[in-house]
């Protein structure tokens, strides 16, 4: 990634989150001013994170995860029970959040170039493989911010929704990651959202 544009992409957010600010209390001919600056918001964040997924999700940590992974997969029954003891299994969860990977996640999220609020990498199933940090669920796979991408073998990208985890409004934004064709896995990545992004959509949605 062009790390010139990695060093513009907080000052550029700040111009648009200022922007947002005049405008909320003002008159209802703003809206279309709004619509606007939210799509250029979302673009943004899009464009500046995009690039960082799909290299890492070609990286060979990543992918050796995977292998691991696919050479002893998990059957749906054992992502199922997993996922139900998935709030105390302390054992799990520290497989999962601080093995290599993970680690490597946590420096990009505690980054103050980008927006990361967290990122998982799952595999095929939607059952997590490596995160950070702390995930509220084991099983991503019945979620559409996984299977959307899987199904269209394409990236993907979800409103702003309110996230569990991270106790925040993010976009989840997904890359499906493949290897002879077969989807083997992905990677989602939460990207953390302004109280006036919010407050801007809220706004336009009641004019």
């Amino acid at each position: 990634m062009d790390k010139a544009k990695v060093h513009k992409f907080p000052a550029k957010l700040q111009g648009f989150i200022l922007l947002c600010s005049f405008l909320l209390p003002h008159s209802i001919a703003n809206t279309d001013m709004l619509n606007r600056l939210n799509k250029q918001y979302k673009q943004i964040l899009i464009d500046s994170h995009i690039g960082v997924l799909f290299q890492l999700s070609q990286q060979t940590q990543t992918l050796e995860l995977l292998k691991q992974r696919n050479n002893q997969p998990l059957s749906l029954a054992q992502i199922i029970e997993i996922d139900k003891n998935w709030p105390k299994d302390k054992n799990r969860q520290l497989q999962i959040t601080q093995n290599p990977l993970a680690k490597h996640l946590s420096s990009l999220i505690d980054s103050h170039h980008y927006s990361f609020a967290e990122i998982m990498l799952v595999d095929a199933n939607g059952a997590l493989v490596a995160a950070y940090p702390l995930t509220s669920d084991f099983w991503q796979g019945d979620e559409d911010k996984f299977t959307v991408s899987i199904e269209t073998k394409n990236y993907s990208v979800t409103p702003a929704q309110w996230d569990e985890s991270t106790q925040r409004y993010s976009f989840f934004m997904t890359v499906p990651i493949t290897a002879d064709t077969q989807t083997i896995g992905a990677l989602i990545a939460g990207l953390k959202v302004t109280p006036e992004y919010m407050q801007s959509l809220e706004k336009a949605s009641k004019q």
